[in-house]
């Protein structure tokens, strides 16, 4: 639950992911869960994730072995083992994926991830923004077809060179990359895994006990409602590897509807001529029945929801951050302003 609000619309409660990685512990020992810290600088680390579109996978179960397999291949591209695993985003199904590599193939898992919630490309990683080589890389396909980038000039020509072929590859491509642990210590967003699972137990006990979600929510992420209503219309279409679109939700009350924009994370909301929300604020929308965060593929014509801004992270906000995580980077013609509300520590 906790990693469907990082994931800022990337992706719904992981329902699908969970029962296959609930299967795959029930015949495996536990994932140790260990602080990035603790790790070694030389040890070498395994970086996964899903690259693609989250709507495909509703369509198929995650497969374990699957994004375990790019790890194989790397490890004997580098001709090296890897002693730990950590995911590249802790968002949605991003955040399971890990845990059933790291359960694959036996090995501890870091609570720690390179984006701190769900951004929708691969320069924005914190890897990449602090100007870490991100290669080499290997990507596997749900086929038989394995792909080794060994280098590239950047984050940004990584992300041009794999968008197109996992966008052939039916928007599901397993992807696995290598770090050690001095630049993981230094590059990555810590904590990350504690954090959703602090966030989902919020949610859990607001339900248990009949209290709002919502509330417990910004109680617990110092955020606030920016709308709340009912949705009137949805526009949603697979353009250039990615999911885009707009929901329209009409405000309680009546009035103009507001406008969220998304590219398979939230990226805008627009309300009464403002712009509300933006990126690289973390936005949310949670139905407001039982307080579950939706994902951009679970939005439907006469949900009842709510939009949450959280604050973002200080090192988001950074002028190099910014560069890569703000609104002209998807493509829209101002700069972030900030909404006066402190900043996650």
């Amino acid at each position: 639950m906790g990693a469907a609000v990082l994931s800022a619309g990337g992706g719904s409660f992981p329902y699908l992911e969970l029962l296959a990685l609930l299967e795959q512990l029930s015949q495996a020992p536990p994932v140790k869960l260990v602080a990035a810290d603790c790790v070694s600088d030389t040890a070498r680390i395994a970086l996964v994730a899903m690259m693609g579109a989250p709507l495909p996978m509703f369509e198929r179960f995650a497969d374990p072995q699957h994004f375990a397999r790019p790890v194989r291949v790397l490890a004997r591209h580098l001709k090296s083992e890897f002693d730990y695993v950590m995911g590249y985003e802790i968002g949605s199904m991003n955040a399971l994926i890990p845990v059933m590599v790291a359960a694959e193939l036996g090995l501890p898992l870091i609570d720690a991830d390179t984006l701190g919630r769900s951004f929708p490309e691969i320069q924005m990683s914190a890897l990449s923004i602090e100007g870490v080589d991100m290669t080499p890389l290997a990507v596997s396909d749900i086929r038989a077809n394995d792909i080794v980038l060994d280098h590239a000039a950047n984050g940004a020509w990584v992300e041009r060179l794999l968008r197109p072929l996992a966008t052939a590859c039916g928007s599901i491509l397993a992807m696995a990359g290598s770090h050690t642990g001095a630049q993981i210590k230094t590059c990555a967003h810590h904590g990350t895994y504690s954090r959703a699972m602090r966030i989902g137990k919020a949610i859990r006990e607001a339900q248990t006990a009949h209290q709002d979600p919502v509330d417990a929510l910004l109680r617990h992420e110092r955020g606030h409602i920016v709308l709340r209503g009912k949705i009137v219309d949805i526009e949603r279409r697979a353009d250039d590897g990615f999911v885009r679109g707009r929901a329209l939700i009409r405000p309680e009350g009546g009035g103009d509807p507001g406008v969220v924009h998304f590219q398979n994370e939230y990226s805008l909301v627009e309300h009464n001529g403002r712009h509300v929300a933006m990126v690289p604020d973390l936005i949310a929308l949670l139905g407001s029945e039982r307080g579950e965060p939706l994902g951009t593929e679970a939005l439907r014509y006469g949900q009842y929801v709510s939009v949450l801004r959280l604050p973002p992270m200080p090192r988001h906000l950074t002028p190099k951050a910014l560069a890569v995580l703000g609104p002209r980077s998807f493509g829209y013609d101002f700069d972030y302003m900030t909404q006066d509300m402190e900043t996650r520590s």
